[in-house]
């Protein structure tokens, strides 16, 4: 978020709050904007068709319409630009209207600032492109089909949540940032008997303690300063349906007693309230941490544990199916050729042994990102490793299995060509594009140092200016 200028739309009838949220987004300092202002609710319309807005803050009052609606309509368009809804006051069940219809988040306008809207925005944006790059990459459908992979620890992923997602039983969901936690959590839900009652996520870590657990329980009128009317919580919307606690492990030690009796009553009671109400719910969690480790150091109550993993779900990093690498690459490609209409045909061998021998700690997102790289800067029909980012081609050539079924000439190619493109590279780029005095450097006569650019279609004049 931090490299480009984000693009935000304000859908806002009050020139007054407009001015605000400009003002606070100003404050921050971490990233810059381009902020576009409509009032209207067929404005906003006209705004989503152009299709280049980063995030959308939303407001409640539109005039003859409201947010709500706009929420609704994006919502059966397809749209999957992340959404915040404002309101001018919290505590109304409209909120939570608002997070059924998709909204990423809802601010009250009376308790903004500028590290709460620039959290909530980075939340938003984060969030919708891990939505985005793992509904891609999965292509989860209600029978299970469609799976973009074919390692075997996918089909074992797999065929758990075929077991599980028939029953009630509590499901913790491990795995690194990116694995897709949230989208195996929508599948064992969509093929639940729950699948036509709500599904609501929340992510445990993105709000602070009081606000999470107003988010969770729900709160009177008049429970706390600026507690203005009664609020139902997540746990109390989403009866008959599944709740998922996104980053389970950050609840603070108060949160797990209270979630703990909930979960053993079957009752939840808002806060600052005197009535139980029951409540029929299946809980899923999701951590990128070790839950045993965290009850092991104190850090998670050990019954809460066992409350909430009757079943656990471990998916696997990207490194530790590398047979579904080319899979998933070859899938983002298509999917880049339909959209911006190019042909671009394959990615070759080499680049693709690049490709698998990456460790990828950013996961399929970081897959996805590196194929569209390299997707934009190609100038032929075929991805080769010279349109590969160079720290990628450093680490992939490092780690590179030696493939013994391959002939020698071949299995050494798909070293050397790396190393020779990247020497090539950073010679010109030292030189600042002088091709005499990189081919002295290199040892070689120009006419040599030529050719190697030519077989890797490097232009010097690329360089000169860098």
């Amino acid at each position: 978020m931090n490299s480009r200028r984000l693009n935000i739309l304000l859908v806002e009838d009050d020139e007054d709050d407009y001015v605000l949220v400009r003002y606070l987004l100003s404050e921050i300092e971490a990233w810059k904007f381009d902020l576009e202002w409509v009032a209207t609710y067929d404005a906003a319309l006209e705004a989503f068709q152009r299709n280049r807005h980063d995030v959308c803050l939303i407001d409640y009052r539109l005039g003859a319409h409201n947010g709500l609606e706009l929420l609704r309509q994006m919502g059966e368009s397809g749209s999957r630009m992340p959404m915040i809804f404002l309101t001018g006051q919290g505590g109304h069940e409209i909120d939570v209207e608002a997070m059924k219809a998709g909204a990423a988040n809802y601010l009250v306008k009376g308790q903004l600032d500028s590290p709460l809207l620039e959290r909530s925005i980075r939340y938003a944006i984060e969030h919708a492109q891990t939505l985005e790059v793992l509904r891609k990459a999965l292509k989860f459908r209600l029978e299970f089909e469609g799976v973009v992979g074919k390692s075997r620890a996918m089909e074992r992923v797999m065929e758990l949540v075929e077991k599980v997602a028939d029953t009630d039983s509590s499901v913790v969901i491990e795995g690194e940032t990116g694995t897709g936690k949230e989208l195996i959590a929508r599948c064992l839900h969509r093929n639940s008997p729950r699948r036509h009652q709500p599904f609501l996520p929340i992510n445990c870590g993105a709000l602070p303690e009081h606000l999470l657990e107003s988010e969770l329980f729900g709160h009177e009128r008049g429970s706390f300063t600026g507690a203005y009317a009664r609020k139902i919580g997540l746990l109390e919307s989403a009866q008959g349906g599944t709740v998922l606690l996104d980053e389970i492990s950050t609840l603070s030690p108060n949160l797990q007693v209270k979630l703990l009796r909930v979960l053993q009553e079957r009752q939840v009671r808002r806060v600052g309230g005197q009535e139980t109400i029951d409540i029929d719910i299946r809980v899923i969690s999701a951590t990128n941490e070790n839950l045993e480790e965290s009850v092991a150091g104190g850090a998670f109550r050990k019954d809460l544990y066992y409350r909430l993993n009757v079943i656990t779900i471990t998916l696997p990093p990207l490194r530790e199916r590398v047979e579904d690498i080319p899979l998933l690459a070859e899938h983002f490609l298509e999917g880049l050729n339909r959209e911006r209409q190019r042909h671009i045909e394959r990615i070759s061998k080499e680049a693709m042994d690049i490709l698998q021998g990456y460790a990828w700690p950013g996961n399929v997102r970081e897959l996805q990102n590196v194929i569209e790289r390299a997707f934009s800067l190609t100038d032929s029909g075929t991805i080769t490793p010279s349109d590969l980012p160079a720290h990628l081609v450093r680490k992939g050539l490092a780690v590179l299995p030696i493939d013994t079924r391959r002939p020698f000439k071949e299995a050494k190619r798909v070293y050397i060509e790396p190393f020779e493109r990247e020497y090539l590279t950073k010679l010109l780029l030292e030189c600042r594009g002088n091709v005499s005095r990189s081919a002295q450097r290199a040892g070689l006569d120009r006419s040599s140092f030529q050719r190697l650019m030519k077989k890797y279609s490097i232009r010097s004049e690329d360089y000169r200016d860098a």
